[in-house]
């Protein structure tokens, strides 16, 4: 009977071994595993929810009504895409053109702000969106963003989108004065897909952290030292498609010592990973969707 007892301990105490070499093999080997065990005993302390357009899931994106719901949602961002008028003034739209979420047609560039003003931008999302439908959003007008700051202040952070940058617009120019107006320099951040806008705008204010929006076909594993350093040069972090990164590519850029906020994340499978992943922030339509991944996060990892 003893001879069993050894020959089982024996052989419990193996295979506990093999699995421990496994586990430290693939814990040395497998950023995707470091970061899960890192997530687990030492969640994220200031991963920060970015509310898309505002709180877009449930309110027309880029208005008043989605900024405000953004707030009551306990968000830490709000971003929002910047244009400008034919008169030279900051509109907070996404697109180039009025098309898409107006019952107006034409390139905001070729239109003043009065023009601008007239349009309803809400009550596409009432159609598109009938479950969210909201009778105040219809007639909601697309905001300036002066009017934005003026409203919220410094009662939350601000991304502002950079669209269209060309010597003639100098609209880095145009928002550095904005936002030294309003003295909100401690709570906006600024991103663009162009390189070229982002560096004339660290140029301009050194002390603005700035994001480089990137695009991936594919998911990036990791990425050349050299695209590090460049963007290392002039910002802070790096905002790349959820669906184009790994948590390699994570780990790579949190370990270069880059921000990573991955962009547009409204399923919270996908949160719950990004979150694991070790990500800084992720923009979502859904705020509250995010702030319940994080609190259910930091709930189990206390056990």
């Amino acid at each position: 009977m003893m001879k069993i007892f050894r020959h089982k301990a024996y052989f419990i105490g193996i295979h506990v071994l093999l699995f421990i070499s496994l586990f430290v093999t693939l814990y040395a080997y497998s950023p995707s595993i470091r970061v899960k065990v890192k997530g687990i005993i030492d969640p994220p302390d200031n991963v920060s929810t970015i509310a898309h357009r505002g709180a877009s899931g449930y309110a027309p994106e880029n208005t008043m009504p989605a900024f405000e719901l953004a707030l009551e949602m306990k968000s830490d961002y709000i971003e929002l895409d910047i244009h400008l008028t034919k008169d030279h003034i900051p509109v907070v739209i996404h697109d180039e053109t009025v098309n898409r979420t107006t019952n107006g047609k034409g390139y905001v560039r070729n239109m003043t702000l009065a023009q601008i003003r007239r349009l309803d931008a809400g009550s596409w999302f009432n159609e598109a969106y009938p479950m969210f439908a909201r009778e105040k959003y219809a007639a909601t007008p697309i905001p300036t963003l002066d009017e934005v700051f003026d409203t919220f202040g410094k009662n939350i952070g601000y991304i502002l989108e950079i669209k269209d940058s060309t010597n003639e617009t100098n609209i880095e120019s145009l928002l550095n004065e904005y936002i030294m107006k309003y003295e909100l320099e401690n709570v906006v951040s600024i991103h663009s897909f162009s390189r070229a806008s982002l560096r004339k705008f660290h140029t301009i204010n050194p002390e603005i952290p700035l994001y480089q929006l990137v695009w991936n076909d594919y998911s990036e594993v990791r990425v050349s030292a050299s695209f590090l350093k460049d963007v290392k040069s002039y910002a802070v972090g790096i905002s790349p498609n959820f669906h184009g990164i790994t948590s390699a590519y994570v780990a790579q850029l949190k370990r270069a010592g880059l921000k990573v906020m991955p962009y547009t994340v409204n399923y919270q499978l996908n949160m719950n990973k990004a979150y694991l992943w070790g990500v800084d922030g992720v923009y979502t339509n859904f705020p509250d969707r995010f702030l319940e991944v994080i609190e259910t996060n930091r709930k189990n990892a206390k056990w």
